[in-house]
């Protein structure tokens, strides 16, 4: 077991980190707001609207709502990308520099 730790230090630097890798899942909803003639009245899936969400840019979206969830946690050495963020045991994100 002290081998195998070692081991693993040496991959890690020395230290006794291990990868953990979270899937997240993130949804949002967004507004765009336009200015039309007064007898407009398209149905809500009418090309002429799947238009304008096709070519309506993104950056000028209003955002309504938007929320992000873990949807899949795995550790180990298996995780095939080596992490370039620590998290630290109070919560707080720091870049590791390579």
């Amino acid at each position: 077991m002290d081998e195998e730790r070692e081991k693993k230090n040496e991959k890690n630097g020395g230290s006794d980190m291990k990868k953990y890798c979270m899937i997240v899942k993130t949804e949002s909803y967004s507004g765009i707001s336009l200015w039309v003639d007064d007898d407009f009245d398209e149905d809500w899936d009418s090309p002429i609207l799947k238009g304008v969400l096709k070519d309506f840019p993104i950056e000028s979206r209003r955002s309504i709502i938007k929320s992000e969830e873990i949807d899949i946690i795995n550790e180990g050495e298996d995780i095939k990308v080596d992490p370039k963020h620590y998290l630290t045991s109070d919560g707080v994100v720091k870049s590791i520099t390579v």
